[in-house]
């Protein structure tokens, strides 16, 4: 089979959409198109617009077979030359020929070649993930179905179904229900397939599923998976840590691999040291490997942390998020937190098969059908009517997450800081076993889903933490956020944060308590840099910087710097040390920061230099700009010019060679230079065989000296040829010259 079928097949598929778009579209839309094959309508028009290669002959299929359908409806009739086109057997034949082609032309390329290397780890053992049919997707965090006694569910159930089946039928239906509930595809799931048919079809891709708690993420990335082959693997990273597992393990991800990333924000935006960034960047480098291509990234998270990652930063603030704010760019897909009226009718029509899911349309309030399956009233009614013990516990719990703490909340941290929330006659009636008794309430489970606070169980494999770690529930902790928004935690919460709370969360907690003024923000700030926090350690510099504890203000900038992202910590500690009189120190911190890629440094380090020595101030300068890609060669020449009036040549040859290995600017630099030297025809030499090596910008460079130098026959031929290569400018120039010819390239 070579590409002449192959062309033959695009054809053919561009003739079936012709055929669809001028006599069968007001009888069958591309979205009914759609619906029949199981596809996306994009999807569906670009097989149509041969744009884009069917992987799912039974999907093609199912369109040709309404395009037929239609056809026969409207009395249209193919020619005899075009009859094999409504035939599924001759798509079956060309499309079998095709693939096996195209996976045969994949096979022999670099690509394939690169990606069998990769999955040659796989295969050896060292590739992460699972197969997809052995996962569960309770181990990917989708939440548990409520399980109301049949009797509740039959109540309404029977009463809708009495004509189609008796109440003992469905009493046995309801005994027999899996796992998860019947799913209902929502607008966003459309969104989700488009982007695992074109992972199918070779192409890596990702999507940040952004929605309330309990609304549906999860279970729309598990449904999405489910679409894709028994060749893929899920990789799930969350040991010891989420953002530890997934920074150890990205480079062994292979082709045909989803990432899991659920709660996003976890392994996004943790506050210890770059940890984020890091695993931030190595997802992009993962989306842009070829030799891994296909791979698909899921995520979920809740608004908040969505505009968190994604706002620009303030003025003179750090771009803390600036790799994650690039990863994230269109990649957002938002979760309804309601069913349509739409949804909640299929809701209800399903209910025949899943009674949970019928009660449920009927008794969630505004529509939150996958809030009330997760169990979100009751758990709301468990904390409610909690025991005072259990309801302090749970408090805490709310309060910790709502200040700070990361998803595994300390069992120290809550038992210290519940009895804040007691009275004293609650405290004085409480039993010794009282923590006991509040852990064993929240750890049961509601009506089959996770109970309110229930413990984190190390896996097999998984080391054990000294203490204890609990999880409240998701749709409680936001709950809990919403109606406690503007209540202050009691003193015992932030006296147990400060000394339980994990490293990685102590920065938020400085956060929070900066907004408390009862609570020293500063101590916090200052334990979180000390265990290697770059943002904490930025952040107690500027408040002790205030207070003028200026020694301990400058071991805090100094920390800060150790991330490039804060180089401007490092200029601050160079100021910081010549106010303290420490101006040989203050200097390297100067030339570390210019070093850095901080412009204002540059400017710094030049002045103080030229106080003491010109030669080493241009010397200086003259080796930042080879190595590095600042933008100060207009502060570079002068002074070099400055230091020897006699070495303009010198310097036209040192930007000769910079421009020869690609330094942005030292083209137009050193051709300036050069015409002003006279230099004309050394510089028109110059620039023709840098143009005759394709070197960006030489050719209308080239012409501009010409035109200068009175050659208008010569520069009008560099003037089209620049126009051919896409430059604006040669256009406009030849306009100019050439006021009466056309303008072609």
């Amino acid at each position: 089979m070579g590409t002449g079928e192959e062309s033959a097949f695009f054809s053919a598929l561009r003739r079936l959409g012709a055929i669809h778009g001028n006599y069968l579209s007001q009888r069958v839309s591309l979205r009914a198109l759609s619906r029949g094959a199981g596809r996306a309508a994009t999807t569906i028009g670009a097989w149509l617009d041969g744009s884009r290669f069917p992987q799912q002959i039974n999907s093609l299929v199912k369109v040709v077979e309404q395009l037929r359908a239609a056809a026969a409806a409207e009395r249209f009739e193919l020619a005899v030359c075009e009859a094999h086109l409504f035939d599924p057997s001759w798509w079956r034949r060309q499309h079998e020929m095709v693939a096996r082609h195209r996976a045969e032309s994949v096979r022999i390329g670099v690509q394939r070649s690169q990606a069998e290397a990769t999955l040659g780890e796989h295969r050896a053992g060292q590739a992460v993930g699972r197969p997809l049919s052995e996962l569960d997707p309770f181990d990917l965090e989708v939440h548990h179905s409520i399980d109301y006694p049949f009797t509740w569910l039959l109540d309404d159930y029977t009463f809708a179904y009495a004509h189609v089946e008796e109440a003992g039928a469905g009493t046995e239906r309801a005994a027999s229900l899996p796992a998860l509930t019947r799913y209902i595809p929502r607008a966003h799931d459309e969104r989700l397939r488009e982007l695992v048919d074109r992972a199918k079809e070779g192409y890596s891709g990702i999507a940040m599923l952004v929605g309330s708690s309990s609304c549906g993420k999860t279970r729309a990335c598990w449904e999405a998976v489910q679409m894709l082959g028994d060749d893929w693997r899920l990789w799930h990273p969350f040991d010891p840590t989420r953002p530890e597992a997934a920074l150890a393990d990205i480079q062994k991800v292979g082709p045909r691999t989803v990432v899991w990333l659920n709660e996003a924000q976890h392994y996004l935006m943790p506050s210890t040291g770059v940890l984020g960034e890091r695993v931030v960047a190595g997802m992009r480098a993962l989306l842009q490997d070829e030799a891994r291509r296909p791979v698909l990234i899921l995520g979920t998270m809740w608004p908040e942390y969505w505009d968190t990652l994604t706002a620009l930063p303030r003025v003179q603030s750090p771009d803390v998020h600036e790799q994650a704010r690039k990863l994230l760019a269109g990649t957002n897909i938002p979760v309804a937190s309601s069913f349509s009226p739409a949804e909640l009718e299929a809701a209800q029509r399903d209910g025949f098969h899943d009674p949970r899911l019928f009660y449920a349309s009927l008794r969630a309030a505004d529509g939150q059908v996958t809030q009330y399956l997760a169990g979100g009233p009751s758990l709301l009614e468990r904390f409610r009517n909690a025991p005072p013990v259990a309801r302090a516990v749970l408090r805490a719990a709310i309060d910790a997450r709502r200040m700070g703490n990361g998803l595994a909340i300390p069992e120290s941290l809550l038992r210290e800081a519940a009895p804040g929330y007691l009275t004293d006659q609650e405290w004085d009636q409480s039993s010794d076993d009282w923590f006991e008794e509040a852990m064993a309430y929240g750890a049961r489970p509601c009506h089959g889903a996770r109970g309110t606070l229930t413990r984190i169980r190390p896996r097999p494999g998984q080391q054990a933490s000294a203490t204890a770690h609990y999880r409240l529930a998701d749709y409680l902790e936001q709950h809990g956020r919403a109606a406690y928004s503007r209540t202050d935690p009691p003193g015992t919460l932030w006296e147990a944060a400060l000394q339980h709370a994990k490293d990685e969360d102590l920065f938020a907690f400085a956060r929070s308590a900066r907004r408390n003024t009862n609570v020293d923000h500063l101590a916090f700030a200052l334990k979180a840099a000390r265990a290697g926090d770059h943002a904490a350690a930025w952040d107690a510099a500027e408040t002790l910087n205030s207070s003028e504890d200026f020694e301990e203000a400058l071991e805090m900038y100094q920390a800060a710097a150790a991330n490039r992202a804060y180089v401007f910590a490092r200029r601050k500690a160079a100021e910081l040390l010549q106010r303290l009189g420490r101006f040989d120190e203050a200097l390297a911190e100067y030339r570390e920061a210019a070093l850095q890629g901080h412009l204002p440094s540059v400017y710094t380090t030049v002045d103080i230099l030229l106080e003491r020595d010109q030669p080493q101030a241009a010397d200086w300068i003259k080796q930042l700009v080879e190595n590095t890609d600042l933008d100060i060669l207009d502060l570079a020449i002068p002074l070099l010019q400055g230091v020897d009036e006699g070495a303009a040549i010198d310097i036209i040859g040192w930007l000769k060679d910079l421009a020869d290995r690609g330094r942005p600017g030292a083209l137009g630099r050193a051709t300036d230079l050069m015409q002003q030297a006279g230099q004309i025809e050394e510089a028109v030499a110059w620039l023709r065989n840098l143009a005759r090596r394709n070197y960006l910008g030489a050719e209308l460079l080239l012409a501009e000296v010409l035109e200068e130098d009175g050659r208008i026959e010569e520069a009008t031929q560099w003037y089209r040829q620049a126009a051919k290569s896409g430059y604006p400018g040669a256009r406009s120039a030849l306009r100019r010259l050439t006021p009466t010819s056309r303008v072609s390239g």
